[in-house]
């Protein structure tokens, strides 16, 4: 079982200081809607978009978090200049 499948998983040990996004030791291990910074035991959901992939956390994942997800890049688009949405 692999971490693509989209379903939720609960986070261990080896997860949060895991190189996510490129960060060692987990300093991106977040949710990348709300910020939330994962620990042990907490549940995660890393989900595919044609925009970029995430993690969400328990919060907020919902049925429409992909509308979630294209909202937040929208946002950061008119307030960070140097965001690019791919």
């Amino acid at each position: 079982m692999s971490f693509t499948d989209q379903k939720p998983r609960v986070a261990t040990n080896k997860d949060v200081v895991a190189p996510w996004g490129g960060g060692k030791y987990g300093i991106y291990f977040r949710c990348y809607l709300c910020g939330y910074k994962f620990t042990v035991g907490d549940y995660f959901r890393w989900v595919f978009h044609s925009t970029g992939n995430f993690l969400t956390c328990k919060d907020c994942d919902c049925i429409g978090v992909a509308q979630k997800w294209e909202q937040v890049q929208e946002e950061a688009i008119h307030k960070y200049w140097w965001f690019t949405k791919r």
